[in-house]
């Protein structure tokens, strides 16, 4: 009885850790929502798909099982990030982390690679653009694998701190990283090198982002700027063996999302698991646990926004960091979200 009323004890603690910052988030999500996808909040809430859980490890501990979907050997900057938060801390005695990794993407050559590399044949100090813009790590790992940093004379905006770093560590300076990791803050906020003539940016992307940078600096009024697009690299899903279709549909909780590839890839395998690939996409949807029954913890807005444009979850069951995309933000929104998977258990079961 002593064990149980700690354990009460801990998880109203946890309770009021989070449930201010769950509430904010939600609200946003739904406020988003509203925006973007054409629901209505009685439809948002008309059958909830958020996971049930494990059952607790140890008589005072609840288990909460989280999977890490960024491509292989990319996870462990989350994996570190998540095991070091100092919630994590205050929770050990009430929750236990399960951290699983389970790539759902792989890199592969983008058909403009050849295209770039003949570029930086041509003219290595890429001196013809005012900008080369880089998106995200792989990106800077596909452009550093090309351009040589001794002979590159232009400038780079880099999307984030992340991709700042990964560019850095390869001897390239970074001149702009906007105040929002994401492509509509850096197009909006790009200053341009030449007011009164033409800005050229060369862009190298992937093949499945959006057209929301070359879109935004092509909008702009107060200068003038023309996208190079080349598409240097690709992201393509990786096939759950069946041990892990297994664990996806059984034990995790909640899904670790960096990217909108990663969100598709992690329903293509459900739809595998639950043996519902041939049906069409309104039926798959409306199949019970057709997210894996897992919480969704996005990087940022855009993947947020392809988790609730899939039809497979509610926005209440969607978290992401509003202000602060990128590793901190999503650690957070980790946090919270796990703070809800609990307090939806001890009440739909009565304690854990």
């Amino acid at each position: 009885m002593k064990t149980h009323s700690l354990l009460i004890l801990g998880y109203l603690f946890t309770v009021a850790v989070f449930s201010v910052s769950a509430f904010s988030l939600q609200h946003r999500s739904l406020s988003f929502s509203s925006r973007c996808h054409p629901l209505t909040i009685s439809q948002l809430h008309s059958s909830s798909t958020t996971s049930s859980t494990d059952a607790p490890t140890q008589s005072n501990t609840f288990t909460v099982t989280i999977a890490l979907t960024r491509e292989d050997g990319k996870n462990d900057k989350l994996q570190e990030a998540i095991m070091k938060h100092p919630t994590k801390k205050i929770l050990e005695s009430s929750m236990n982390l399960k951290v699983i990794e389970m790539p759902c993407i792989q890199h592969a050559d983008g058909p403009g690679l050849d295209a770039f590399r003949q570029l930086a044949q041509d003219d290595p100090s890429f001196a013809k653009y005012q900008y080369v813009i880089i998106t995200s790590p792989e990106s800077a790992n596909v452009f550093g694998s090309v351009v040589n940093p001794n002979t590159f004379a232009s400038k780079i905006a880099a999307v984030g701190k992340a991709t700042k770093v990964a560019l850095s560590k390869q001897g390239f300076q970074v001149d702009f990283v906007p105040s929002k990791a994401d492509g509509e803050t850096l197009g909006d906020e790009l200053p341009p090198l030449r007011e009164m003539g033409l800005n050229n940016i060369l862009y190298s992307a992937s093949v499945k982002a959006a057209n929301t940078i070359q879109d935004k600096l092509e909008k702009r009024k107060d200068a003038s700027f023309r996208v190079h697009r080349l598409n240097t690299y690709d992201t393509v899903p990786v096939i759950f063996t069946q041990e892990q279709l297994t664990t996806a549909m059984d034990n995790v909780q909640v899904a670790c999302f960096g990217s909108p590839t990663a969100v598709d890839a992690w329903i293509g395998n459900i739809d595998r698991a639950l043996g519902i690939q041939e049906l069409d996409e309104e039926e798959r949807k409306k199949t019970p646990g057709s997210n894996g029954n897992a919480i969704a913890v996005c990087i940022g807005t855009t993947t947020a926004k392809r988790c609730l444009e899939s039809g497979r979850w509610h926005a209440q069951d969607i978290y992401y960091p509003v202000k602060n995309p990128g590793l901190e933000g999503w650690v957070d929104s980790c946090f919270t979200a796990f703070g809800d998977v609990m307090e939806r258990s001890f009440w739909s079961t009565g304690g854990f």
